[in-house]
């Protein structure tokens, strides 16, 4: 159950980060809010702000779930990996016919990213810890 939900709770801190940045963004630029896609977003510079604010997102999301639930990381990540494939599959299915498909197929791409190298940043903090 603390895998569960720690996966949830890091998980939601990084769609929490996600939307956040969007919201400055649209504070920013006096735009209309959208929580995914690149609608709301005033140009190229800030699409690729938000591929590397989903990277770091997740990165950070999925390294405090696994801190979190430090007995048993390996469930803890499948938890988010499920988590982060739900999502994706949510945000291509609601949004497949009026955002751009090489949008929906690269950006998927920054949160599994970001979710594997936590998995193996995690790894090698934990392998230091018992090295030392």
């Amino acid at each position: 159950m603390k895998s569960f939900l720690s996966a949830l709770f890091g998980f939601l801190f990084s769609l929490f980060v996600e939307g956040f940045s969007r919201i400055i963004i649209s504070f920013f630029h006096s735009l209309e809010f959208s929580f995914f896609g690149i609608d709301a977003l005033p140009g190229v510079s800030w699409i690729i702000a938000a591929y590397l604010v989903s990277l770091i997102a997740t990165w950070l999301g999925t390294m405090l779930a696994l801190s979190i639930a430090n007995h048993d990381p390996e469930t803890t990540f499948k938890f988010v990996l499920t988590f982060v494939f739900a999502w994706i599959a949510f945000e291509t299915l609601s949004s497949f016919k009026v955002i751009p498909a090489w949008y929906l197929i690269t950006f998927p791409v920054t949160s599994l990213t970001g979710l594997f190298l936590a998995k193996y940043t995690y790894t090698l903090n934990q392998h230091a810890i018992t090295d030392s």
